[in-house]
């Protein structure tokens, strides 16, 4: 009873706290600067003591209405690894001459030394430009002499010309947040939809009320009201990682805006609601229109095409020549950024230069192709109808058969219908020639396999000798290319020891890890000299060995979001035992099927023996790639079941 009002005295004191303290921009305490961890959450590696964001329009004679942007952060570093804070990113939109703008920067970074609060100032060598793709940019400021304890503090203007587009504001992050204050003031012309993500646990109350702007347009005087929208929190709690989350950014909490209609003075109403349609159309025929009907590369695609009639053979040439011919940069973009001629001259682009060039080649050869604009996982899900929404495009081509197949050439790892992981998010829009669009599932349907056989036996040492055959193929192949195709042989075999265990392994072969679209086949054989335990005269074996699942992934009594796992798959691992001689069997596991979730997915155990020799099956299938949070209690007591009868022993006594 001590200990609990203890700790509510605490947390009554440290709120109390929160609402006392000075946020004027400068006025960092030293109190802050020696807090050693954050009072809620004790592993925090960082923190947001303060946030403001404040959002308003002003009237330009010449411009019309101009929207800026006021933020303002104080944030506290724990340890080195919250260090990654003291790095900020300001991103920029930009449409043809137009561009927003930073402006009224400050920054600083404040330590204690010698016993004395001192502060250091951002300098212009700690400012950077870059370039995203065509249409953003970033100003990126990395704060000086920050180290463990360090507290820094920085507040900036955005201008934008973009009146239509308020940026989202976040109201949640990755850190806890001790204060946030939001402020958006939107003139009465201007009717603004305001879209909450359902997604996060968290949702704020958003206090509405009204107030009063004016313009000057030359000698005369206009008021107007305007509609004010505030949001002010304490001690919001960070975002918890999960493990098999799709991109755990998804569900911050945040608000964001779509601009329903304007209604200007002596004007009648405008409405800029746009439906999917609007908005392919118009990248259509503002790019993809321009980059889908290129000839340059006719000459090489007749050469390559020459007596091929095939309509697979015909994507298979084309994409693999596009993916040899052009590498990809590292930026993303659902437009040419250079223009296909350039990035096929060159031999570098962005998706946009890549994917809209391997488009128009496929259609140039007679394919019904077509590109397909998406958005990336960090990128969100686009809510509503809005160019902003997508920020990656990759080719699709819809086969005699009226079965789609997806293409991306920017990774040479791909092979047709498997996508990167990074664009493997909800739905596509396909736009078709005349701008019509329509929606496309990207998520994969088809399961991959990784199958892997054992055969052993024990000798008269009790030492464990077999080999393994591992058999990989769709997204799971496609997974061992990204992370092993460059590591050799030794590099390899080490960090296989690791993931292996006291395991002793000879003979490694691999077959078509560099054929892109073919099975991986691994081979190796392998040597365990505790695998067993010997008691009383008795082996006990769990028969998977080091295939077996080693804990539960899902430990947590709750979750707070869905589950996703990358793909359908099935994992199938196949065990052929041989009984060593002057042993039988005592006792085996018992072999179980276990259906989950309606045709979700299933988990088979089948035991069989014949003479001296014993065959384990252990299949899981996951048909479903999305679970609910609902469904989350199944899902852990389905996996609890595979970790047991997986741990369960074979028993072997001596005859």
């Amino acid at each position: 009873m001590t200990k609990i009002i203890y700790s509510a005295f605490f947390l009554f004191v440290f709120i109390a706290g929160v609402q006392a303290q000075d946020y004027k921009f400068g006025k960092v305490s030293k109190e802050e600067v020696l807090e050693e961890s954050h009072p809620l959450d004790k592993d925090a590696d960082a923190a947001i003591l303060y946030r403001e964001q404040k959002t308003w329009y002003e009237y330009r004679e010449n411009s019309g209405f101009i929207l800026f942007t006021d933020v303002h952060e104080r944030i506290k570093i724990y340890n080195k690894d919250g260090f990654s804070y003291a790095t900020k990113e300001i991103s920029l939109y930009r449409d043809g001459g137009d561009r927003e703008r930073v402006s009224n920067l400050k920054a600083y970074t404040y330590n204690i030394k010698n016993g004395k609060l001192e502060k250091d100032k951002l300098s212009d060598n700690g400012i950077f430009e870059e370039e995203v793709n065509e249409n953003f940019e970033k100003t990126k400021l990395t704060m000086p002499a920050v180290t463990e304890g360090s507290v820094i503090e920085y507040r900036y203007r955005i201008q934008s010309p973009f009146f239509y587009n308020i940026d989202v504001v976040p109201l949640q992050y990755m850190i806890p947040v001790n204060r946030l204050e939001t402020m958006i003031r939107i003139p009465e012309y201007l009717m603004f939809k305001i879209h909450v993500n359902l997604k996060s646990p968290l949702q704020f109350p958003i206090d509405q009320s009204k107030g009063h702007g004016r313009i000057t347009i030359g000698t005369s005087n206009i008021e107007f009201t305007e509609n004010q929208y505030e949001v002010k929190a304490d001690n919001i709690p960070a975002l918890k990682k999960e493990e098999y989350v799709d991109y755990l950014q998804n569900y911050l909490a945040y608000l964001k805006w779509e601009l329903q209609y304007t209604k200007f003075p002596n004007s009648l109403v405008k409405s800029w609601t746009s439906t999917w349609e609007d908005v392919t159309k118009n990248i259509y025929d503002h790019g993809f229109s321009r980059e889908l009907n290129r000839s340059f590369y006719d000459d090489e695609l007749e050469e390559l095409l020459s007596g091929v009639t095939s309509p697979e053979e015909k994507v298979n040439l084309i994409y693999n020549f596009v993916k040899e011919k052009i590498k990809w940069n590292g930026r993303t973009g659902y437009m040419a950024n250079d223009g296909g001629r350039r990035a096929w001259k060159d031999g570098e682009g962005n998706t946009g230069d890549i994917n809209l060039l391997l488009t128009g080649m496929l259609k140039s050869a007679g394919l019904k192709a077509y590109p397909v604009l998406a958005s990336t996982r960090d990128h969100g899900i686009p809510l509503f109808p809005t160019r902003e929404g997508f920020n990656y495009v990759i080719s699709s081509v819809q086969m005699p058969n009226d079965q789609w197949i997806l293409l991306d050439a920017t990774e040479k790892t791909s092979a047709p219908g498997e996508l990167p992981w990074r664009v493997r998010n909800w739905q596509g829009r396909i736009v078709q020639e005349n701008g019509a669009s329509s929606w496309i599932n990207l998520m994969p349907k088809n399961a991959s396999e990784d199958q892997t056989m054992l055969n052993y036996t024990l000798d008269e040492n009790l030492v464990l000798k077999g080999k393994s055959i591992h058999n990989l193929n769709g997204l799971f192949a496609k997974s061992y290319r990204d992370k092993y195709a460059a590591v050799n042989d030794e590099s390899y075999l080490e960090e296989l020891g690791k993931k292996l265990g006291n395991v002793t392994i000879n003979g490694l072969e691999k077959h078509n890890v560099e054929e892109v679209g073919k099975d991986i086949r691994e081979i190796y054989e392998f040597e365990m000299e505790q695998a067993v335990d010997h008691i009383n005269g008795k082996i006990y074996l769990k028969p998977l060995l080091f295939q077996a699942l080693d804990e539960n992934p899902f430990k947590e009594d709750e979750r707070k979001y869905p589950v996703f796992f990358d793909f359908p798959m099935v994992k199938n691992n196949t065990v052929n035992i041989m009984i060593p001689q002057g042993y039988q069997v005592e006792s085996l596991p018992e072999s179980i099927i276990v259906e989950m979730n309606e045709g979700a997915g299933n988990f088979k155990f089948l035991v069989k023996q014949n003479g001296n020799f014993l065959r384990i099956d252990s299949i899981l299938e996951l048909n479903t790639t999305v679970f609910s949070p609902q469904h989350y209690e199944y899902l852990k007591s389905f996996y609890s079941q595979i970790l047991e009868k997986q741990s369960e022993n074979i028993v072997l006594s001596a005859i």
